[in-house]
């Protein structure tokens, strides 16, 4: 989330900050998800250290890491698209949709893996 906000935070007020503001609250709520699912699966199987991925005395979260792994990838694809939105518009110019269209697709991608889709 932090890399999306500073993308959004360097990019001068205009139309390309403006349609990238308007992502922000949908990537917070992706960070919210996935902190969430770790809190409950650390609740479930404790991990045996700090910054580790519970796996369960069992393996009962076999995908935990992986999607974990998978959202933060998609969360950091929102921030290239974004950057290249800023790229682009950044001195006032009309924002190209495709670029637009690109940062949407990303983060639909971190919703959908955060199961908020």
């Amino acid at each position: 989330m932090r890399r999306v906000e500073m993308v959004v935070d360097g990019t001068p007020p205009g139309p390309a900050r403006d349609a990238l503001e308007e992502f922000l609250p949908r990537v917070d709520l992706v960070a919210r998800a996935v902190r969430a699912r770790c809190l409950r699966a650390q609740q479930e199987a404790p991990s045996s250290g700090d910054l580790l991925v519970p796996g369960g005395p069992d393996g009962e979260h076999p995908e935990v890491h992986r999607r974990l792994t998978r959202t933060a990838t998609a969360c950091a694809q929102v921030a290239e698209a974004a950057a290249m939105v800023r790229v682009a518009g950044g001195d006032g110019a009309p924002v190209d949709p495709a670029l637009l269209a690109a940062v949407e697709r990303a983060v639909v991608k971190a919703e959908t893996l955060a199961d908020l889709r």
